[in-house]
């Protein structure tokens, strides 16, 4: 197959790379990266022009780019998108319905919401890593002292979201209500946390001071689906990765990377973001417990960051996610906790338990190595696609 690939916002190039080292003939769309939510005619046009003047047997990016869906369909050239990201707001507009769709979505209830709809081609797919750079490390005595610590996590604490920027304008009994479900639902990571609508007492009082109904631009979800989206899950992953930084920090060496504001975290080692594609990874590898706390409108999914640390041969300690049993032997390859309480005991255990700590380390590598590789997922998707187009 021939394919053209479209650089997607905020996204990395590893499926590019993977194609290419598959011999696959690969293009990419010279252009700045699609955002899934805009449509930007410039973008739009250079893609058209793209595939006018060459002949490719199907278009592919990461994300879902409803822009590019609509272009593929008045060309009747197959699109295939591979989404790392719950909720991609773009999957539930009206270009998923388009039958040159191959839609690959690494969390089964976005699926399952998208095959109830009757979208066509809409497949399960867990993510990949690319085993070749994250396992090409150039560990330095430097690397060593910089980076060896007991216990690390790389990512953004969510303080900038909906609910921070509107909670104070709600009367006092429904910021009450909206405040009552996230201590309900904070750090209970026992079953899946399904999208919670937006109580209709609280959307009415929105309606009241803005036309929040044209905020909701999809043509599956709800406003009371949507605004539950914007409102709740970001908040809820500001709360748990605060109290679970802040937990272990009262007992153990904790050493964070991020962009964001850390004002309430408190014996928190704080560090500068690290580059994606070099620094990262030599943090997971070289750091004992590698944390993941996991965003709760991924509902049942296996968010990226999992499989980033597997590759570089760290041991991973994540919050439960339902498909984590599917992909891997939880205790041989993976660990997990259910509660914050069950997080500290494993800590416990495995920086004192260093044997156990790096079979599961090396078992988690090889299994990300042999079954979910790029080369290994992009082949399933080439077969799928192969196999309805023939």
């Amino acid at each position: 197959m021939n394919f053209l690939f479209i650089p997607a916002h905020n996204s990395i190039y590893d499926i590019l790379w993977a194609l290419q080292s598959m011999n696959y003939p690969v293009d990419i769309l010279e252009t700045t990266p699609f955002d899934p939510n805009q449509s930007v005619e410039e973008q739009n046009e250079q893609l058209r022009k793209q595939l006018s003047s060459h002949s490719y047997d199907c278009v592919i990016s990461y994300l879902f780019l409803p822009a590019a869906s609509d272009i593929c369909a008045e060309m009747s050239i197959p699109y295939v998108s591979w989404t790392y990201d719950s909720p991609l707001i773009s999957l539930f507009t009206s270009a998923i319905f388009h039958n040159t769709n191959y839609t690959f979505i690494f969390d089964k209830m976005q699926c399952k919401r998208l095959l109830e709809a009757h979208a066509p081609h809409i497949y399960h797919l867990p993510l990949a890593v690319n085993v070749e750079r994250t396992g090409c490390l150039d560990i330095t005595p430097e690397d060593e002292q910089l980076y060896s610590h007991d216990i690390s996590f790389v990512g953004g604490l969510y303080e900038s979201n909906t609910y921070n920027a509107l909670i104070q304008a709600f009367p006092e009994h429904l910021q009450l209500k909206l405040k009552l479900y996230l201590m309900q639902n904070m750090c209970h990571w026992e079953a899946p946390r399904y999208w919670h609508d937006l109580p209709q007492d609280c959307i009415d009082f929105l309606l009241q001071q803005a036309d929040v109904s044209s905020w909701n631009q999809t043509a599956l979800l709800s406003d009371a689906t949507y605004l539950g989206l914007l409102f709740f899950p970001r908040k809820l992953a500001e709360l748990e990765r605060i109290t679970v930084l802040n937990t272990l920090a009262q007992n153990f060496d904790v050493h964070l990377y991020t962009k964001s504001p850390t004002d309430f975290l408190q014996n928190v080692t704080v560090h500068n973001s690290v580059d994606y594609y070099t620094i990262m990874n030599k943090i997971f590898y070289l750091s004992k417990i590698n944390l993941n706390i996991t965003l709760s409108s991924i509902e049942t999914g296996v968010p990226q960051r999992i499989l980033d640390i597997m590759g570089c041969g760290g041991f991973v300690l994540t919050n439960y996610q339902e498909e984590l049993e599917d992909l891997f032997v939880i205790g041989k390859e993976i660990e997990v906790f259910h509660s914050v309480e069950e997080l500290l005991e494993k800590c416990s255990y495995y920086l004192t338990h260093e044997k156990e700590r790096l079979t599961i380390a090396i078992n988690g590598y090889k299994k990300v190595r042999d079954l979910f590789s790029y080369q290994h997922q992009l082949e399933k998707i080439i077969s799928i696609v192969q196999e309805d187009l023939n």
